[in-house]
This record gives C-alpha cells, structure tokens and sequence, in this order.
C-alpha cells in the first residue's frame, strides 16, 4: 500500500501539505502581530505594577504626618514593678510619685466540715440556697456551689473540708455557708487594701486601683516602704515615628525599583519569542525616568520655613547612604535607594520632637516631606490620572491589535477554505479526464 494517498488521488499530489505549507507562510505575519501583543500586554502589566507601588507610597507618606503617628502618649514607669505596676489610663500629670504599700485586699475564706445530707437538703452560701440530693458527696457539694453565679463564691475540696472564698476582695467580702451538711469551721475575714501616694493614705477595696493618682492605674502587688512611680511629659510616641518612616523608606525602595528595573532594560531587536518580547517594554521611558527625578528630589529638598539644622530629611536619618563603603560600591546608592538610621531619628525625636514633626509634615499648617511626596504622587496615581491614561491608552492597542488578529483569522479560515474548494475541483477535472482516457484506450484495445 506504500505511495497510497489520502488527497490527490487523480492529480498524485499531497494537497494538505501543499496547503499547510501555503498557509504558513501567509500565518507569518500573525506570529508578528502576536509578539507585538506580548509587548503590549507586559507594558501593560509594567505599569500596573508600578502605578501600585506608587499608590503604597503615597499612603506610606500619609501615615508620615498622620495623628496616628503623632497622638501625645504617656508612659508610666514603676521602679519595683514586682510590688507596684502602674501604667497609663488617661492623661495624667507628668512627674515622679511615692507609693507605699501597707497590705493587701483580700477576699474572705472559710472551711467547714461536711456531711452528706441524708435526705434532699440545700446550704446556704452568702444567702443563696444551694440544693443537695440525699447523699450529695462534698465533690457534688462543690459543683453544685460553683454553678451557682450568685453565690459569688469558688468552693474547692481541700482534704475533705468545704473551702469557699469570696471571688470579690475587700472587707466587705463574704464567704458564709451554713445548714445541717456544714459544721463551723475557720474564717479568714476579707481585707481592704492600705497604702498611700504621696503621703496621702488610702483603703480600697481592689487591689487594681484607678483613682488614687489621676489618669494611671496602680496595680498593687506587695507591701513596700516605697515605690517611685515616674509619669512621662505627652509626647509622639517614638516607635510609632520610627515604623512609619521604616514603612516609608521600603515603600520608595520599592517603587525604584519597579520603575529602575523597567527603564534600564533593554528592548531585543528582533524578538523571536514571546520571552524576548516583553522584554525593554519600558527602556528609558521618559515619563518613568521623570518620576525618578522628581521623587529624588522631593525626598531631599530642604522644607521652606524651618530652621537650617532640621530641615531636610537627611537630618533625620533618611539619605540614600554612602555611595562607597568598605571599599566596595553601593549599588543602592547608585540607583537613589533610600536608608534609614533609627538611631539618628530617635535622637532628633529626642532632642526637637516637634521639629521633627513639622519636617516630616505632621505639623498643622506646615507643608513637609509627606506634603510634598503626595503633591507629586497624587496625579500620577488618582483615578483617571497620568498611570490610568497610559494604561488606558495601552489597553487600546491591545483591542486593536487583538481585533486585528481576529480579522487575519478569518482571513486565513477564508483562503483555507477556498484552497481545498480549488484542489478538490481540480481532483474532480483530473479524474474525469482519466475516466475518458480509460474508455477511449478500451475502444482502441
């Protein structure tokens, strides 16, 4: 069956082939139009990306003036946290105070001695009656005092005495129980607490107190002959300014590097592949290198009105580094990434906190680095600005380049299917001309 056809059984040619081979070379341009697309699709993506990382940034300098960072907090420090905690509830007076610790509150406790009841019986807790089946065991005595939220006891089972204690402290604190199942037993009484703040004494009922030294609540823990207790002056928290100016600091690196590794890559001149193609979509894209230069320079341009010492963002820590160290090149410096200092923040915030805060934009009615990083950011990110018009104007190439696709696809289905029409004609030709031949060489012997 070798040589055997499936197409061109009159004519002896191969016609898919033949076809195949036709179309692919029309198809060429469509692998073009293709690699353009890819192009477009990763200028697309590229912007999006970058548009993102601007977004982050803006909201990263936001917080760099936000109340949040800069709301006045107080700190509380005991000297013997271990018999005086203290910290913050409120505003309070900033200074040092003298706490001293004479005793304690205390819950009342008592124990008893206990008999199974020999019929159906309730003890009385605190007032409460408690019901105990004939024959409850101390154990069932226990369970059924403790599911009793009334009773405002904890009953425990200690070597076989019933042990209640007042859940609350205080002298006035109770912890009764009486009735034919429970014989008297030992009583501690409850206790209020003793103790004096400056000189002035005090009983309370807890040992969690919150209105001896206004806007701080002491927590008392054990008696003392006097215990410092130090209430900061109001003041931005310095952990709160440092994280967001690290926040900041990652949130531009970020975007340097989204726009830098897209600007500095090169086109392929003749991509073949769809990998080569999205390659230096966006090489040296002057509206990219544009924003590089304006963040640069708003990042380190002096804020107008403040005093020459702290008024660039330098001062606080935030440079781009040194372009050499150890010998060895910073890349980092190069490409105008930035590097943060705590130790150089926390001494300015130390020294000028509100110097700091008017440089960083905290400040009402002072325009610093924040003011100045959202002016520039604001057009380049908000709805229907510079990056939503490139991308806009990207995704219209895309329409078009995919509608024209879609018409060289018809066009393509179109000649393939008036190819086969021609070939099978000719098939139908050539074969009736063989038929012919055959009846006339069959006449002529």
């Amino acid at each position: 069956m070798a040589g055997i056809q499936l197409t061109g059984l009159a004519s002896g040619l191969d016609t898919d082939t033949i076809i195949t081979q036709l179309l692919n070379a029309e198809r060429q341009p469509r692998t073009n139009l293709t690699l353009k697309q890819t192009a477009a699709q990763a200028k697309s993506d590229a912007l999006k990306d970058i548009a993102s990382k601007l977004s982050s940034l803006k909201l990263a300098a936001t917080a760099l003036r936000s109340a949040g960072t800069w709301g006045d907090v107080q700190s509380v420090e005991s000297a013997d946290a271990t018999k005086v905690a203290a910290r913050t509830v409120a505003g309070a007076a900033p200074g040092g105070h003298t706490v001293t610790v004479g005793g304690l509150a205390r819950g009342a406790q008592s124990t008893f001695d206990y008999a199974p009841p020999a019929v159906d019986d309730a003890i009385i807790v605190n007032g409460r009656s408690v019901t105990l089946g004939a024959g409850a065991t101390l154990d069932a005595a226990v369970a059924a005092i403790n599911a009793d939220e009334g009773a405002g006891v904890y009953a425990v089972n200690v070597g076989g005495r019933l042990a209640i204690s007042s859940k609350t402290t205080g002298a006035a604190s109770a912890a009764t129980a009486t009735g034919t199942m429970v014989s008297a037993g030992t009583t501690l009484a409850g206790a209020d607490a003793a103790f004096t703040v400056d000189g002035v004494a005090y009983t309370r009922s807890s040992n969690v107190v919150t209105d001896a030294l206004a806007g701080v609540e002491l927590t008392l823990k054990g008696a003392t002959t006097g215990t410092p207790v130090t209430v900061s002056t109001p003041g931005p928290s310095k952990d709160a300014v440092v994280q967001a100016a690290k926040t900041f600091v990652d949130a531009y690196n970020a975007t340097i590097d989204a726009i830098r590794s897209r600007t500095i890559e090169k086109r392929v001149p003749t991509a073949a592949t769809t990998t080569d193609a999205r390659k230096g979509v966006l090489f040296n894209d002057t509206g990219l290198n544009s924003v590089l230069a304006s963040l640069r320079s708003a990042v380190s341009a002096a804020v107008p009105g403040l005093s020459s010492t702290l008024d660039q963002a330098s001062e606080l820590g935030i440079t781009t580094g040194a372009s050499t160290g150890g010998g060895t090149l910073s890349q980092d410096a190069i490409a105008g990434k930035l590097t943060l200092d705590t130790a150089v923040l926390r001494t300015q915030l130390d020294a000028d906190p509100r110097g700091v805060q008017k440089l960083l934009g905290g400040a009402t009615g002072t325009s610093g680095v924040a003011q100045a990083l959202e002016g520039l950011l604001e057009p380049l990110t908000q709805t229907g600005g510079t990056f939503d018009g490139r991308v806009d104007s990207v995704a219209r190439t895309l329409t078009s380049i995919a509608d024209g696709l879609t018409r060289f696809d018809d066009r393509i289905a179109a000649h393939e299917t008036a190819l086969r029409k021609q070939f099978a004609a000719l098939e139908v030709a050539l074969q009736r001309n063989n038929d012919t031949l055959a009846r006339v060489q069959a006449q002529f012997g």
